[in-house]
């Protein structure tokens, strides 16, 4: 796995997304939170926070209390690898103005 941390500013297993393929991998240790896009969220405003399937709407006042109580405020993000950029975006602004300070992009390492 990749990870670009974005300062504003091991993959879970939980919903299946086809991520975006890189050169190099680092791992992610302990207890992670994860936003994911998948294809699903093109048609239907649908985000995973973790495993937990919620409308996007949702996800900025969902993504505030939980940085309330934490005291990193750290968010990793992952798309499906056939999400266009400019949705991928549209979350991770959503993340940046509920209070986030730390966005991490997911992406899948390229095994060749």
């Amino acid at each position: 796995l990749i990870i670009f941390m974005v300062t504003a500013p091991m993959i879970q297993r939980g919903v299946d997304v086809s991520l975006p393929v890189v050169q190099r991998a680092s791992a992610i240790e302990g207890d992670r939170l994860f936003v994911t896009v998948p294809l699903e969220y093109r048609q239907g405003g649908i985000v995973y926070l973790n495993e937990e399937r919620i409308r996007v709407d949702a996800l900025q006042e969902r993504i505030r209390q939980i940085m309330e109580t934490n005291r990193d405020k750290e968010v990793f993000l992952r798309g499906d690898g056939r999400i266009e950029f400019r949705e991928l975006m549209e979350v991770f602004d959503r993340l940046m103005r509920a209070g986030v300070t730390k966005i991490g992009v997911v992406t899948r390492e390229d095994n060749r």
